[in-house]
């Protein structure tokens, strides 16, 4: 009797963890500023799962200190937060995340980047400046021009009258030397 081995091939998916892209900042860039929104891009759309925070990021300084960073918002493969308002000294800096993307594997890391330049952030917009619209002004413009031109039609008015009455006077002084 032959026996004829049988070979069994397995077909195994391989499921590769999600990878980073690219970042703002980049990794290990230099800056001038504190940018108002740090984000990661990865290869795989991330996961979100409805109750649960699943997606982050933190913002860290060299000297350990934790910065404000709004809650990571996740549109397809792009997570991103907005920088809290404060002071933020030259120098510095680590985006730490932690993803999740669709084969359920969480990914943590860390991008560190350097600003050159302390920067606030406010997200207080500035005190907008504001016209007012005031009747009063318009009415007392209107008022004036009102003035300008009845006194105008007052003054073309006289003088049309002056000159009628010196073409009269001068037509009856013909007619007084004609009678004389």
């Amino acid at each position: 009797m032959v026996t004829i081995p049988l070979i069994s091939a397995s077909v195994s998916s391989v499921h590769a963890h999600t990878a980073l892209e690219f970042s703002t900042p980049s990794n290990n860039q230099s800056i001038e500023f504190m940018p108002a929104e740090l984000s990661a891009t990865f290869d795989q759309d991330l996961i979100e799962i409805k109750g649960e925070i699943v997606n982050t990021l933190e913002l860290q300084g060299a000297d350990g200190t934790n910065y404000l960073l709004s809650t990571a918002t996740i549109t397809g493969p792009v997570v991103s937060a907005k920088v809290g308002d404060g002071e933020y000294p030259a120098g510095n800096y680590f985006l730490k995340f932690r993803v999740v993307s669709a084969d359920g594997h969480p990914v943590t890391r860390e991008i560190s980047f350097l600003t050159q330049s302390a920067t606030e952030i406010s997200s207080t917009p500035a005190e907008p400046v504001t016209t007012s619209f005031t009747p009063e002004a318009v009415e007392s413009s209107s008022n004036t021009l009102l003035f300008l031109l009845s006194g105008f039609m007052l003054l073309v008015g006289i003088l049309l009258a002056l000159g009628e009455r010196v073409s009269r006077g001068a037509s009856n002084r013909r007619k007084w030397r004609a009678n004389s």
